[in-house]
């Protein structure tokens, strides 16, 4: 019996070692409803519900704040195709989900809402498969453009990039009067002059 239990484990965590799921939280949970809520509200009383925006801008006379919380799962299976005579080669699948919620603040020059729009997105980010010799090189789902840290965190160093970049500064998102969701393709918007094939 005990030994049966022993070997049902060994092959249990032999097959589920080619496994992995990783689920990623951004941001706190944003309240529901508070778009047509805030209408007319003034900044104290936002910042006092939400907190610190994540993402800040400046229009004119006019502030634009942005909150987000994200949700992202990341699976993939990988295994080895030596019990069908392969054993140089591995099958990897996997996929990627995101529930996202995006809410975005204008204030006016006296500090008043006087626009708030959320975006919510749930769905399925992509995957793939495939064969790859000896070892799993790369990862079948890339979820890494979702993960990266928020612009505030590289207000110092977006002045030590190259001259094109320094130069776009000012239209950079996050770091002047631009603000973008997670997951903007590169090369759009305020950053299509650094763009290159």
């Amino acid at each position: 019996m005990r030994t049966s239990f022993a070997s049902m484990a060994l092959v249990v965590g032999l097959l589920l070692s080619g496994c992995s799921q990783w689920y990623y939280e951004l941001g706190e949970t944003l309240p529901e409803g508070i778009e047509d809520e805030a209408q007319g509200q003034s900044l104290a009383s936002v910042l006092a519900r939400l907190g610190p925006p994540l993402r800040l801008a400046t229009a004119d006379d006019q502030l634009l704040m942005a909150w987000e919380a994200w949700q992202v799962r990341e699976s993939a299976v990988g295994v080895s195709l030596g019990f069908a005579g392969a054993d140089f080669l591995n099958a990897d699948w996997g996929s990627a989900k995101i529930e996202g919620d995006f809410l975005i603040m204008t204030f006016n020059a006296q500090r008043r809402v006087t626009a708030a729009q959320r975006v919510r997105r749930d769905n399925r980010l992509g995957g793939g498969a495939a064969i790859q010799p000896f070892f799993s090189f790369v990862s079948v789902v890339d979820v890494e453009d979702l993960l990266l840290p928020l612009p505030q965190h590289r207000w110092g160093q977006g002045q030590l990039l190259p001259l094109p970049q320094v130069l776009n500064n000012p239209g950079m998102p996050g770091l002047g009067t631009a603000i973008e969701q997670r997951g903007t393709p590169t090369g759009s918007g305020a950053r299509s002059l650094e763009w290159r094939e």
